[in-house]
C-alpha cells in the first residue's frame, strides 16, 4: 500500500531538488529557488486553509505572494527570508535530534551545517559560492528527511 505523501517527505523532495538547482545552476537557480519558494508559501497556505486553519493559511499566501511578486526588486530580503527559513529548519531538526534518548554525531551534525548554511546564506557577500554550498547543505539534510520520512 502506497505511504500517504507527508509534508515531511514533500520538504525533503524539495529540498533536494532545490539544492541540485544551486549546485548546477547557481546564478539562474536563485530566480528559481524564490519562484518555488514562494509557491511553496502560496500551496502550504492553501492546504492550511483546506484544514480551516485559517490565520496560518492566510500568512503563508500572503508570504508566497510577496516572495513571488517581490522577490525580483528586492533579492536581498528575499536572500535573508530564505537563509532564515533554513536556518529555523535546522534548529528545529537540531532540537528534535537533541530530544532523542540516542543522539549522534551526524544526527547533530547536519542540523548545526543547516544552520550555518542558512545564515551565511542570509548574510553572506559571496553570493556565488553561498548558493553552492547552500545546495550542497540542502541536498544532504532533504536526502536525511527523505530518509527518515521514508522510515515512518
Amino acid at each position: 500500500m502506497a505511504k500517504k505523501m507527508d509534508s515531511g517527505l514533500f520538504s525533503a523532495i524539495l529540498y533536494i531538488v532545490v539544492g541540485l538547482l544551486l549546485v548546477i545552476f547557481p546564478e539562474s537557480a536563485l530566480q528559481w529557488a524564490i519562484t518555488i519558494a514562494g509557491v511553496v508559501f502560496i500551496v502550504s497556505g492553501i492546504l492550511e486553509l483546506v484544514k480551516k486553519n485559517w490565520a496560518g493559511g492566510a500568512v503563508s499566501i500572503i508570504i508566497g505572494i510577496a516572495i513571488l511578486v517581490l522577490g525580483w526588486l528586492v533579492l536581498d530580503i528575499v536572500l535573508l527570508v530564505l537563509g532564515i527559513l533554513i536556518a529555523i529548519k535546522g534548529i528545529v531538526a537540531l532540537i528534535n535530534e537533541l530530544k532523542k534518548k540516542k543522539v549522534t554525531v551526524l544526527g547533530v551534525l547536519f542540523p548545526v551545517l543547516t544552520v550555518v548554511a542558512g545564515i551565511a546564506l542570509a548574510f553572506g557577500g559571496a553570493l556565488h559560492w553561498l548558493l553552492i554550498i547552500g545546495g550542497i547543505f540542502l541536498i544532504v539534510d532533504g536526502v536525511l528527511g527523505l530518509v527518515e520520512a521514508l522510515k515512518k
